[in-house]
Parts: structure tokens; C-alpha cells; sequence
């Protein structure tokens, strides 16, 4: 771990044991006497949640939510929000490699452009604070209260961005009751090092502080290697650039990679002899390389109620910090296997080993994250009747990172990097008025203001010739709303809801702009370049001065809308309830990115806006809750039907065509050389090429969730749901094919990327929405042995069951007939984009002596080693993305005091 972190560390287990030597007697005692009640008692537990802004029972609370304990999330060895995809129902949790940020799906909708001009569909709060950029998502999660998953639009109460569902991470509160505290360590496979602990100090009757901490360590579960073959190897040490010669040139059939034994443009690239040679590849160090860990965290939080005041405040300073090696697309070599090749062969012709779990690059992995959280929550009651609610938050995200891009697949070696001065910094304060609990009407009243200013600074580098940099210091969002929710008690057992809320929100991009530099503008070294490009520095193309010429990206665009929510709840007894409601969500539409683009033949410059329009939902759900068998049975059931507007979906496409000077290649996508060895270079229409947000027109979203919890016994618990998904596109949606066009349609990737290419146009009503299983099933089984004087034992087993799916909208094997591929049927099923159902086991034991104060477990996930595809991104035939860590199993251990 980095120094900061052992200090970190030092300090909260410091406090801890300092705490211990005061009462620790106290608190061991508190905790046994909880658990073991836990323990020998039938019924379930009570469990509060937050859903509708005010503490209310779970099973009385007329939503869909679930909530995951501290204890739950230990057992699954949740550690950031990524991993509790599995524990709630119609969720599915991804990440986007070159963002280093999680995508979240749920019941079939999910956020596609995770950059800063593009939201989620879900909304992540941390302590009922929003927190607006997805990276912050993947912090640590530790000592917590419990997180609560709501689904279904929730925008009347929590507002943009939550056209879907919510999820809110609730740190655990200081307590006043006494000194105590918890360590917990784990060590498993792939060297992985976990510790994590909190002290709570009442440091008087009614001031108390809590301090807890967690650092994570693992190596890469990859078999990486670095390449001295590909075009850029300004990254490499010495020992990759000397690595054993094994052919003197390529196009010798020698190798296991693309660019040992294809590259076209070795023989004239440089003038170097010896970098001409083909050579071997050099294992990387599994400590720094892309998929490890090295993260850490901290927070302190206070917590202030007077005895005789009328108020209580609480306040959360949190730090979180990423020095990992990122993470990097892989090939799914499981779909690719057997593949003949006239049809491009599998893994055993792209990568060392037919093995998914590998990469090779010529740029290390490097991601740097530094996140800062500010959060408070004042409570003041005015008087009897009612009390004013304050919650401030602030954030401040500051990261750079380096990624490999095309791992070694193509020679045209290409690269993404995010330097110092990329970030986000936001604040967000909401004032809230509420009623007490006592009366028919109990209402909430609300206004909340939210501000964002992001910033980026980094480019795209084409080692061979274009980089793209982006200079965007300011763009930002100003977002205002009112909005108010009230149930009224009807009868004794009927209760009307209803809620509105008027949202505001502006965007706007200042002073951004994007260089471009060329082989062609002489800002590039050139095609056959690579002696001159790997004399330069690393950060040769980090200063915009030495680009040529730019755009502006100054843009803005606001938009307002109105949300509601009318719904009914009966009580049909003390344990039953029913529930209906319908309710509408929004998600402002983008300014998108601006290209002014220069006609290199005439010097004409040409306007590209990409604005997006925004997305919106209308939800009708009934529902039903229940506790049966004494309060040992709890069951969830929720029928839903979702229509959506212009959902938002992002991709890279064409967006426009301009003339630009290059080089002119063959039917191969070889330049042609003159008779000097130079590239033959015109004047050509080129596309211009974008990440853009596209709205799709209509779709339709229906299902079905159940849940449950049952203690069938003391000792005994199972828990678990079962879901049905329907989510389809419903409205003719007419765009252009971009599902790895050039290995389909065995056209140019200029072709490819054509606006106006009839041939890829497409239509794509009656696809699946992506990451959306028809089915899905989770069960948990807990049964613990009561030893007597020995302690307990406790098993846990779990099963994790999903259906097959898409992991894009694009839906290949739909569009067999309709569309013109040349590749036959069977070429397309080693790199379509379904994903086959599987099933994801894990299981622990654990023991604690009869104190409770300490225990020792052992632990698998992912027992029978699954894997198991989340994002898709396939070129040239080649299925790649981001995908679910193998087979993990390890010893964990703690104690209490």
C-alpha cells in the first residue's frame, strides 16, 4: 500500500485500540447480545428504509426496493457498488473500460455515454446526496448502514437522472452509546489484500465520531505481455526492446499475435535494422498490470444531537484513491473458439493462448483517482408538527489515466489518455420541509439545486498518424427544482399519494476545444515515421500549442420538465399490503460536442453540432408486500409497464464528411508508396467521426419481480428473487449499422463509418434492449450450528442465475435476412452479440466462538468459474469488452471490541 494509506490505517486501528483499552467491555457486550438474539429468534428483523425521504418500515413502504445489510454485502465480498449487481433484481452492472466507470443497467434501461456530456439512467447518492459522475460510483463500500435499491422512476423525490430506479449507499451513523469497534482482514487468490475496520467514540452525550477505513490490494488476474512489435514503443523498457529476435521480418507466419506476423509497414517504418525484426513477447508483471487493485479510503463522520436541542446534524468526510493499472478491454476467446480460419480463426491466432484472461500491449495500464466527498445533514424540528430537512454535498474528482486500445489486434496501434487536470467538481444543497408522521396528510416539500463543473484534458493518439486533443475547462450544469409529495389516509387502510416536480437544467460548454494533428499537417512524424515518433517523449503530444489548428466547442442548451406520481396503497391486513402507482422520469437531453471541421483542399470550415434531445419515461406498477408465518416470511411481489421516449444511446459513428489530404491505400488498406518509399497522398472525402448521443424513439418495458426472505428456523435463512423482462425497442428506429460493419460487410473502415452509405442502413424496432436477461434467479442459503461452548458455525451458499441476453441493442442474429452481410450465418456466431445464460455460485463457512468477538471464514466466488461478458465493443470480427473476475477464493477474519 502507498504510505498514505498505512498511515490511514494506523491511525483509525490507532484510535481503535485506544478506544478498546477504555470500554471495550461495553461494546463486545452490545454486539453478542444483538446477534446472538439474531440468532435464536424466528422472526425477521425490522428493516427501515429511506425511499420516500423519511424513515419507513420495508415492508410498508409502497415501492420497489431492496436492502442489503453490511452483513450481506461481507458475505457476497461486495467491495463498490459494481458488485452488488447480482444481489438486486433487474440489475446488471458493467464497467466502460476507456472511462474507467461503471455502467449500470437496470430493468433493461441503461446510460451508454458515460463521459462528462452524458447521464446515468440510474441515479447513485451516497448518504441521499446525488453523486453525478460514475467514476465515484466505484469507491469503496465500507461500514455501511445499508444500501438501498429503489426501481421504477423516482423522479418526483429524487429527481433528474433517476428515469429508472436509485441507488442509495447509507454510511453507518455514529452512535453515542458507547466505545466500539471492528477489524477485518482478507487474503486471497491473486495476492489480494483487503483490511478494513471503525472505531466509534461518543466523545460526550451527545456528540459522537466514527472512523473508518478500507485498503485493497490485488494483482492482475490477466496474463499480460508487453509488445516491442507494435508502432509505438515509447512506453517500453529496454528489456521488451531486446527481447529475442524471432524472425527477421514479418510476413513470416511467425508468432502468435497480428503484429508479429502482419505488419505491413515494418519493412519501410523507420531506419533502424534491429527495430525492424520481429520479436518475442515479454510477460508483464502481474503487480501493475491492467485488472489489479490498489485502492484505499477513509471517512469521518460526526455526529452532533443535543439532549435538550431539537436538532441533529450529521457530516461525512470521505477520500477515495485509485493507483491501480485501469482496466482494459479483453477478447472473448469462449465465442471465438474453433472459429475457421476463413472466417478469421480463434484466439490461438490472435494471442498467446486461447484464454480470455490475457492482454497484449504497448502502453502500461495507469489510472490515477482522487475523490474528495462533503457531505452534511442537518435535522431541525420546528416544532411538533413539522421540521426542516438540509443536505449539502460536495465533490471533487480529480483523475488521469493511460490505456491501451486496440491490445495488439491491429497494427494500427492506437492509444487513449486522460492527463492531470481532467476531472469534475460539483455541489448540491436541498432544503426540505416535512410534516410529522401522526396526522391523515403527511407531506414533504422540497427545492434542490445542483452544479457541476467538469473538466477534461487528453487525447486520442493514433500512433501512425491523427491525435485528437480535447481542452474543455469548463463545462458545466445548473440544475434547479421544486417539488413536493403528500399520502393521504383516505380510510384507515387507504392511502393516496401524490407527487410533483418542476425540474430546470442548463448545460453549457466554455471556451472547450479540440485540436487535431496530422501526418498531413506535418504535426505527426508520418506514416513510415517510427524511428522519428520513439525518439520523441512519452508526453510529446500532451501540449495543444503544437497542434495546428482546432474547433471550438462553445455550446448550450437548457430544457424544463414536469414530473408526477399518483398512487394508491391498501392495507388489506396488519401483514399484507397492496400497492399501484404510475409516475413519469426525465433525463435532460445534451449539448453534445461541436466539430468545426477544415476542408483541407478548399480551407471551407463546416459546423457539426451533435445535441441530443432529452429522455422520458412513464411507469405504471402494481405491487403487493406481505409477512407471513409469524413475521418469519417476508414476500415481494411487482408487476411493471414502462414506456419510453427518446432514450438515450451513444456510439462512435460518422457524423459528416469532409475533404482531407492522405494517403491513398489499396484494396487491402495498404498505403501505396512512390517510387521514393513515400506514401502516395489526394485529396479524399473522409468522414468525420464522433461519439454521439442518439435518441431512440420509442420502446416498452414490461415485468415482473419477486422477492423473498425466510427464516424457516432458527439458524436458518433463505433469501433470494425471481424476474421476468421484457424490453424491446417498439417504434421504428432507422439508423445506420454499426455492429462491426467492416467485418460483416467486408467493406473499409472508411465505408464503414459512412453517413450516407444505403447499405447500412437499418431498422431496429422488435430488438431486445441490451443486458437484459428474460430471466433471472438468485438464492441464498444460510444454516448456522449452534456448538454450545464451542461457538457457532455458519454456511452460506448462493446461486446467481441469468438468462441468455444482448450485450448490445444491436441484436445480430435478428437482422440475418434483412440485412445485405457477406460473411455467412455461421461466421456470425462466433461474434454476435448474444451472451449465453450461466449460473455464478459462491459459498462460505464461517466460525465464531461464543462470544461472538472474533471469526475466521473461507470463501469462493465465482466457484465454478463463469465467464461472463458485461460490454461489448467487436472490430474485425474480434468479440471484446469488459468482463467479470474468474474463479476467487480466500480466508477472511475479524473481531470486535
Amino acid at each position: 500500500m502507498h504510505n498514505i494509506n498505512k498511515i490511514t490505517l494506523a491511525m483509525v486501528f490507532g484510535l481503535a485500540f485506544s478506544a478498546y483499552g477504555q470500554e471495550a467491555t461495553t461494546g463486545q457486550a452490545d454486539t453478542s447480545a444483538q446477534t446472538r438474539a439474531t440468532e435464536d429468534e424466528l422472526g425477521l428483523e425490522v428493516i427501515s428504509v429511506t425511499a420516500t425521504k423519511r424513515k419507513t418500515k420495508l415492508m410498508e413502504t409502497p415501492v420497489a426496493i431492496s436492502a442489503l445489510s453490511e452483513a450481506q454485502l461481507k458475505q457476497n465480498g461486495v467491495n463498490n457498488v459494481k458488485d452488488i449487481a447480482n444481489l438486486v433484481p433487474g440489475l446488471d452492472i458493467s464497467t466502460a473500460t476507456d472511462q474507467s466507470a461503471p455502467v449500470i443497467s437496470m430493468r433493461g434501461v441503461r446510460s451508454t455515454n458515460i463521459t462528462e456530456l452524458g447521464d446515468p439512467a440510474v441515479g447513485v447518492h451516497l448518504d441521499g446526496v446525488y453523486s453525478p459522475r460514475m467514476q465515484g460510483a466505484l469507491a469503496l463500500m465500507y461500514d455501511v448502514d445499508r444500501v438501498e435499491a429503489l426501481r421504477g422512476p423516482q423522479g418526483t423525490l429524487f429527481g433528474r437522472n433517476s428515469t429508472v430506479g436509485s441507488i442509495n449507499v447509507i454510511s453507518a451513523k455514529p452512535k453515542f452509546e458507547a466505545t466500539y469497534g471492528g477489524v477485518n482482514v482478507e487474503a486471497g487468490k491473486y495476492n489480494s489484500r483487503v483490511i478494513d475496520g471503525f472505531v466509534n467514540v461518543p466523545l460526550s452525550d451527545d456528540f459522537a465520531i466514527r472512523i473508518a477505513a478500507k485498503g485493497l490490494q490485488r494483482d492482475s488476474y490477466l496474463e499480460g505481455y508487453y509488445d516491442p512489435n507494435q508502432y509505438d514503443t515509447r512506453w517500453l523498457s529496454d528489456e521488451v526492446l531486446s527481447a529475442p529476435v524471432i524472425s527477421e521480418d514479418s510476413y513470416q507466419g511467425i508468432g502468435s499475435t497480428v503484429t508479429q506476423r502482419e505488419n505491413w509497414w515494418i519493412d519501410a517504418a523507420g531506419t533502424d535494422p534491429e527495430a525492424q525484426k520481429v520479436r518475442a513477447l515479454t510477460p508483464a508483471s502481474k503487480d501493475n498490470f491492467y485488472n489489479n487493485a490498489d485502492e484505499y479510503s477513509f471517512r469521518i463522520s460526526t455526529l452532533w444531537a443535543p439532549l435538550d436541542g431539537n436538532f441533529s446534524n450529521h457530516t461525512v468526510f470521505q477520500q477515495y484513491v485509485n493507483r491501480s493499472g485501469g482496466n482494459v478491454d479483453l477478447v472473448n476467446c469462449d465465442k471465438l473458439r474453433g472459429r475457421p480460419a476463413e472466417y478469421g480463426g480463434d484466439c490461438n491466432n490472435l494471442l498467446p493462448g486461447d484464454n480470455t484472461y490475457q492482454a497484449v500491449v504497448n502502453v502500461p495500464g495507469e489510472l490515477n483517482l482522487d475523490i474528495t466527498y462533503l457531505r452534511n445533514t442537518l435535522n431541525y424540528n420546528l416544532n411538533d408538527e413539522l421540521s426542516v430537512v438540509w443536505l449539502l454535498g460536495y465533490e471533487d474528482m480529480e483523475r488521469s489515466s493511460q490505456q491501451d486500445s486496440e491490445i495488439g489486434l491491429d497494427p494500427w496501434d492506437g492509444a487513449i489518455y486522460f492527463l492531470d487536470g481532467t476531472g469534475a467538481t460539483s455541489y448540491s444543497t436541498e432544503l426540505q420541509l416535512q410534516s410529522d408522521e401522526y396526522g391523515d396528510l403527511i407531506w414533504i416539500a422540497g427545492v434542490n439545486y445542483f452544479h457541476e463543473k467538469t473538466t477534461t484534458l487528453g487525447y486520442y493518439d493514433n500512433a501512425m498518424d491523427d491525435k485528437a486533443f480535447w481542452d474543455q475547462p469548463d463545462r458545466s450544469t445548473d440544475a434547479l427544482a421544486v417539488f413536493g409529495q403528500a399520502t393521504y389516509n383516505l380510510s384507515k387502510d387507504l392511502h393516496l399519494t401524490l407527487g410533483y416536480r418542476y425540474s430546470d437544467e442548463t448545460k453549457e460548454d466554455v471556451g472547450g476545444r479540440t485540436y487535431r494533428c496530422s501526418n498531413a499537417d506535418g504535426c505527426a512524424p508520418g506514416w513510415f515515421g517510427r524511428t522519428i515518433l520513439n525518439d520523441l517523449p512519452t508526453d510529446a503530444f500532451e501540449d495543444p500549442s503544437i497542434y495546428p489548428g482546432y474547433f471550438a466547442n462553445d455550446n448550450k442548451g437548457s430544457w424544463t420538465h414536469h414530473d408526477f406520481r399518483v398512487g394508491l396503497d391498501y392495507d388489506i391486513s396488519a401483514d399484507t399490503m397492496v400497492y399501484s402507482y404510475i409516475a413519469s422520469g426525465f433525463k435532460a437531453g445534451g449539448i453534445g460536442d461541436v466539430y468545426e471541421v477544415v476542408n483541407d483542399r478548399t480551407g471551407d470550415t463546416t459546423r457539426f453540432e451533435t445535441q441530443f434531445d432529452p429522455e422520458e419515461v412513464l411507469t405504471w406498477e402494481i405491487g403487493a408486500k406481505s409477512s407471513l408465518l409469524n413475521n418469519s416470511l417476508n414476500l415481494q411481489a411487482v408487476f411493471f409497464y414502462t414506456d419510453y421516449t427518446d432514450m438515450q444511446y451513444a456510439s462512435v459513428g460518422s457524423i459528416g464528411n469532409v475533404e482531407r489530404l492522405s494517403s491513398v491505400e489499396d484494396e487491402e488498406g495498404r498505403p501505396i508508396l512512390d517510387e521514393n518509399g513515400q506514401p502516395v497522398l489526394d485529396f479524399q472525402n473522409q468522414p468525420v467521426i464522433a461519439y454521439y448521443t442518439q435518441n431512440v424513439p420509442g420502446s416498452t418495458i414490461k415485468g415482473i419481480e419477486l422477492e423473498f426472505d425466510w427464516k424457516p428456523y432458527a439458524g436458518g435463512r433463505i433469501t433470494g428473487y425471481a424476474t421476468w423482462t421484457d424490453a424491446k425497442v417498439t417504434e421504428d428506429w432507422i439508423t445506420k449499422w454499426d455492429y462491426d460493419p467492416e467485418y460483416l460487410f467486408n467493406i473499409s473502415y472508411e465505408e464503414s463509418i459512412g453517413p450516407t452509405n444505403d447499405v447500412l442502413t437499418t431498422n431496429l424496432n422488435g430488438n431486445n434492449m441490451a443486458m437484459t436477461p428474460r430471466f433471472t434467479a438468485n438464492v441464498s442459503y444460510t444454516h448456522t450450528v449452534n456448538l454450545g461452548n464451542y461457538g457457532y458455525l455458519h454456511g452460506w451458499f448462493n446461486v446467481s442465475w441469468k438468462d441468455k441476453s444482448y450485450t448490445t441493442i444491436w441484436n445480430l442474429d435478428k437482422h440475418l435476412d434483412d440485412m445485405d452481410f457477406v460473411v455467412p450465418d455461421e461466421a456470425t456466431t462466433y461474434m454476435n452479440d448474444t451472451r449465453d445464460s450461466f449460473a455464478m455460485v459462491n459459498a462460505s463457512v464461517k466460525y465464531e466462538p461464543l462470544s461472538q468477538g472474533w471469526y475466521a471464514e473461507v470463501f469462493v466466488n465465482n466457484a465454478t468459474d463463469e465467464l461472463v461478458q458485461y460490454w461489448n465493443n467487436t472490430s474485425k470480427g474480434i468479440g471484446k469488452g469488459s468482463f467479470g473476475m474468474p474463479r476467487y477464493y480466500g480466508v477472511r477474519a475479524g473481531f470486535s471490541f
